[in-house]
């Protein structure tokens, strides 16, 4: 999600980024969404709950 630069992502192109198809995710997405990082932002969609994550996630990437 982060490489989307924070925006809404589309749970097909998450899933396709994990080599997953979108059911193999629906666990995972749940769970995060329970943990409150991660919300539905419409049908198809999520984004971080929470502003500035993308850049936070892609700067511990690059360590």
């Amino acid at each position: 999600m982060a490489e989307d630069e924070g925006g809404p992502s589309s749970t097909s192109a998450v899933a396709g980024r994990l080599g997953k198809p979108v059911s193999g995710i629906g666990p995972t997405r749940a769970g995060l969404i329970a943990k409150g990082l991660i919300y539905a932002t419409d049908h198809g969609l999520i984004g971080y709950t929470v502003p500035g994550m993308a850049p936070f996630i892609r700067r511990q990437h690059q360590t």
